[in-house]
């Protein structure tokens, strides 16, 4: 009796667990969400570029064959990939301390192989919403331009003259009539510094101090403006190397022969130079903090919209921007100094939404510019008097700009659109007179990439 009355309790008890978590199941919400994109860029020069050559960057600089006759850069190519091709999911429901709470996971095929055909995270994160805070824990974009992008629709939106990335962060957000104040702490991951060994997000890791972003941003209607200031510290070498004289451990003898003993009873040995010199490691412990501030501004009406924003990139390498840093001293005792590479960097892009009876067209024309402002401080050189920067883009960059118009039409879920994109650089001759000590550039020549790109998209 005993037995089947604690049975039908345990049913009972099971039942109604199950009951009660069937029900807080059915607060949840799940919608995917994504798309299907082919996209083809022909392009009339060699350039840098990254994911499968769709993210674009910049022309390369004029490079002459052995009798001076033929530019090897100036060849066309041209690819069509699907890599980009995005799949989404968002949750929303449930409550936890009085908050409502939501997630995200997106991902893409653009990701790190040999086959350019490996599945990514693009964003991976939880949400956190009160009446006034927010709380974002994940990969999310980067807050520094993740409030505003342009409306282009090039794999790069924008980029390099604006920042772009996606990071692993803590974002705290207070909102209160119209206005949004924003603290993030960040680490790099996919989008990462320059130094020594390449790009490489040990070099912010082993800073221990995380990547800073400040925001202060108000709205009015139609009108948005914001100012932001990032914080990144960096730790290039974990140890450095000296040159040290070698020695040997030679046995002490007494007049006698006997050896010379310790007080416990052990061999005492002299140190002896043998007159050669060994590597010695050494941690290091020399970090730099770069600033980068921005400002941003956009305004929409109707049909018709504009944006833009001015960057003050400082090691804006992590931020895809042409930028990075340079070694300005190299100490006795083997250590390094670091001072940033210093940009300017502008753009805007207007847009026009024509309704038609089937779909709409989007009429866009985005333009760009960055200029170099040389470094701070000297920046030394190696052994073979090359100059010893990291920093993402070429090295011999003074100037940049990019006028892109393009053209979109969207009936149900299908996009199908073309852009002009041509990007011309000034470089300087790195021949030791056209590039100063401090990365003052003189004599720059233009060299243009005329790139035409099509996209046809399907979403869902």
């Amino acid at each position: 009796m005993k037995n089947r009355l604690l049975s039908t309790l345990l049913v009972a008890l099971l039942a109604t667990a199950t009951f009660a978590q069937e029900k807080e199941k059915s607060k949840v919400s799940f919608k995917f969400y994504g798309f299907v994109r082919n996209y083809a860029c022909y392009d009339t020069r060699a350039s840098y570029t990254s994911n499968s050559e769709q993210f674009y960057y910049m022309p390369k600089d004029v490079n002459y064959n052995e009798d001076k006759t033929e530019d090897l850069n100036a060849q066309d190519n041209i690819m069509l990939l699907s890599i980009t091709t995005r799949l989404g999911l968002n949750v929303t429901g449930l409550e936890f301390l009085g908050a409502k709470t939501s997630a995200k996971i997106e991902s893409d095929f653009a990701g790190f192989g040999s086959s350019n055909t490996v599945l990514r995270i693009r964003q991976a994160y939880a949400k956190m919403e009160w009446e006034k805070n927010k709380l974002l824990v994940g990969q999310a974009w980067h807050p520094i331009m993740g409030d505003m992008m342009p409306d282009v629709f090039s794999l790069e939106t924008g980029a390099p003259f604006t920042p772009f990335s996606r990071s692993p962060q803590v974002r705290y957000d207070f909102q209160t009539k119209g206005v949004t104040l924003t603290a993030t702490a960040l680490y790099q991951f996919q989008y990462t510094s320059y130094g020594p060994d390449g790009g490489s997000f040990e070099y912010a890791r082993n800073a221990i101090v995380p990547e800073v972003y400040l925001q202060g941003m108000i709205r009015n209607g139609g009108f948005m403006m914001g100012v932001g200031l990032d914080i990144l510290t960096l730790k290039p070498r974990q140890y450095y190397t000296t040159m040290e004289k070698e020695f040997v451990k030679n046995p002490i003898y007494q007049a006698d022969g006997t050896p010379v003993l310790d007080a416990n009873g052990e061999q005492v040995y002299a140190s002896v130079p043998t007159g050669n010199e060994v590597a010695v490691k050494h941690n290091s412990n020399k970090k730099f903090v770069s600033f980068t501030p921005t400002l941003f501004a956009s305004y929409k009406k109707g049909d018709w919209g504009v944006k833009g924003r001015v960057t003050y990139a400082q090691n804006a390498a992590h931020l895809s921007m042409i930028s990075g840093y340079g070694v300005t001293e190299k100490l006795d005792n083997g250590e390094w100094k670091y001072s940033s590479l210093n940009s300017i960097s502008g753009w805007v892009d207007a847009t026009y939404k024509l309704n038609l009876k089937r779909g709409f067209f989007t009429f866009c024309c985005f333009a760009g510019y960055t200029k170099n402002l040389v470094c701070m401080n000297d920046i030394c050189k190696n052994d073979k008097g090359e100059f010893m920067l990291y920093m993402r883009g070429e090295k011999n960059m003074d100037y940049m700009w990019r006028v892109a118009p393009s053209v979109l039409y969207t009936h149900n879920a299908l996009s199908v659109g073309v852009e002009y994109n041509p990007t011309t650089v000034g470089y300087s001759k790195n021949n030791g007179t056209d590039i100063n000590d401090n990365y003052t550039m003189y004599n720059p020549h233009a060299v243009t990439n005329h790139r035409i790109c099509a996209m046809l998209r399907y979403n869902f």
